[in-house]
């Protein structure tokens, strides 16, 4: 803290009490704000492929400690697009996940962007019909978007 200007500072506090973006306070590689009780997050990421490579992970390790099974990685060809679905508000509802001894389906879904958790957490039950499936079946992976 010593290293930074009272600009940087005040960012930092804005950053911590309000989610707003850092711009000019130095940070390695991660910024993560997360409310005390962990239903609002934030991250900000320098490189955009770190967030990828998170995003892709994270849904590994969830699906693994969700259905007991081990995975492969996501390959590069359906992160990025994962990650360009993020623009649009990117939904994956693992709960919904459809799970059988030959392949996994996880739902996908633009829902836009929001602040306020709740209205995610009630969207969720309104979405009936889900037209993107990340699927996993004989150790690949793919996105499949029915018409």
């Amino acid at each position: 803290m010593d290293a930074l200007s009272n600009i940087q500072i005040a960012e930092l506090l804005f950053f911590s009490h309000l989610a707003r973006p850092l711009h000019n306070v130095p940070k390695e590689r991660f910024a993560y704000f997360a409310h005390d009780d962990g239903w609002f997050n934030k991250l900000y990421v320098t490189d955009l492929h770190d967030y990828e490579m998170l995003l892709s992970k994270v849904i590994i390790l969830k699906l693994q400690k969700l259905t007991g099974r081990k995975l492969e990685n996501i390959p590069k060809e359906i992160s990025s697009v994962l990650l360009e679905s993020t623009r649009d508000g990117l939904f994956i509802d693992l709960s919904k996940t459809i799970k059988n001894s030959i392949e996994l389906k996880i739902p996908i879904a633009a829902i836009g962007h929001f602040t306020d958790m709740d209205k995610v957490y009630d969207f969720r039950e309104e979405i009936s019909d889900y037209k993107v499936w990340l699927v996993y079946s004989k150790k690949l992976w793919k996105l499949i978007k029915e018409v």
